[in-house]
């Protein structure tokens, strides 16, 4: 079973969702801000980050979260252990969904031709 790590309101999570239902592939939806994100669990998923993302994947700059954001935080983001640390203060700021499959991360953010490739 897959984990769906997202804000249930998000539109690219609400759409990934929406996917998942159609192809009928079992998940189990973890809401990040319900306390379900931890420096551990960061620390590993930016440690083992697969091709093609990188660490820096996980910071959605494209995002009104990040818009608002004081430069002096954004400059948290070129950091990883501070951008975790940026990811723990404020969940929104992390691209969603993040999806894994046994522990391991399959995709970031919706993209339906990696969703194909990934999970079908």
């Amino acid at each position: 079973m897959l984990q769906v790590y997202g804000i249930k309101n998000c539109n690219t999570v609400k759409k990934s969702l929406t996917w998942l239902d159609e192809k009928k592939i079992s998940y189990k939806f973890l809401d990040v801000k319900k306390s379900v994100l931890s420096k551990s669990l960061l620390t590993t998923w930016m440690n083992n980050i697969p091709k093609p993302y990188t660490w820096e994947n996980l910071i959605n700059k494209a995002g009104m979260t990040w818009r608002k954001l004081p430069d002096a935080k954004k400059t948290m983001a070129l950091d990883k252990e501070k951008a975790i640390k940026l990811i723990m203060e404020n969940a929104s700021i992390m691209k969603r969904p993040v999806i894994l499959k046994n522990e391991n991360i399959l995709t970031i953010g919706f993209d339906e031709f990696e969703f194909n490739k990934k999970m079908l």
